[in-house]
């Protein structure tokens, strides 16, 4: 246990050192705040009035505390936003360490090949919980500007923390598939670019069709959908959903069509261990040259 934890903290300095993730956090912020912004704006547009006014003031709630605080972590929802930048931090941070020849200069010096790839697997939960947090700051700020041009205060005693803490757990819950899988795509395919471009396909055109294709085929076939990591992430998230949602780069899906957050949960880890399960399969067979 003590090796296992010594490698993963080695595994998050050189994760840390990396631009990318700095870079990928401060993109994600910038975005937050960018989709905010054009959220409350499109509210001051005059067309806005042509909405029935409580379908209006729903929205405009939607955009202040405490509904906002909640409704901006779901921006970091595997299946939207965050799913990106987590594939792509992920290949980078796996798949790359093949081409510098890390792997195997590791395993080179008796580091068993389970306790690696666990190091590698545990050193990216910092990172994750890092950008749900971005998400969570920026879009504090952002509603928060908005809560106080629009009521004049920031209503601090109405903010439940604690189950705002378990909301970012939700999101956190999220991001894990998508974790998963790409680092077993990493490992199979060992190339940076393959990695992210399956991932980033897989995610952005791969689930959106299947839901709409799926939908348009009968009730039946539609309700599979309701297994896909996306549609598992957004049954997480219905306790979140109030007020004004931006769902960004996912195909839209009836409520109706969504499991409840328990069992969606449990399909989220089962995705999760069996991305595990991938990795740990195919690196534990994989010829990888030590000298």
């Amino acid at each position: 246990m003590t090796a296992l934890l010594t490698l993963t903290r080695i595994e998050m300095r050189k994760l840390t050192a990396r631009k990318l993730l700095w870079v990928e956090l401060a993109l994600l912020g910038l975005l937050v705040l960018a989709l905010h912004g054009a959220l409350a704006a499109a509210l001051q547009n005059p067309q806005g009035a042509d909405l029935p006014p409580e379908a209006l003031a729903e929205l405009r709630a939607g955009l202040r505390w405490p509904q906002g605080l909640r409704g901006a972590l779901t921006f970091a929802n595997g299946g939207e936003l965050g799913g990106l930048f987590v594939v792509v931090l992920v290949a980078a941070f796996t798949a790359q360490e093949y081409t510098w020849h890390t792997v195997g200069l590791w395993l080179s010096r008796g580091v068993s090949r389970r306790r690696y790839l666990a190091a590698k697997a545990l050193a990216l939960l910092p990172a994750l919980a890092a950008l749900v947090l971005v998400t969570l700051l920026s879009g504090a700020v952002a509603t928060g500007l908005y809560t106080w041009h629009s009521v004049g205060a920031l209503p601090w005693q109405q903010v439940a923390w604690a189950e705002l803490l378990v909301d970012g757990g939700r999101v956190l819950l999220t991001l894990l598939p998508y974790a998963a899988l790409t680092l077993a795509v990493a490992v199979l395919t060992r190339s940076t670019l393959v990695t992210v471009g399956l991932g980033l396909g897989y995610t952005l055109l791969v689930e959106n069709l299947a839901v709409e294709v799926l939908s348009l085929l009968s009730p039946d076939a539609a309700r599979l959908t309701r297994y896909l990591p996306t549609m598992l992430a957004k049954a997480v998230l219905q306790p979140l959903q109030s007020g004004m949602q931006a769902q960004v780069g996912v195909a839209s899906a009836a409520r109706d069509a969504l499991l409840a957050p328990g069992p969606a949960a449990l399909g989220l880890l089962a995705y999760t261990a069996a991305g595990l399960a991938l990795a740990w399969w195919a690196f534990r067979r994989q010829d990888i040259p030590t000298a």
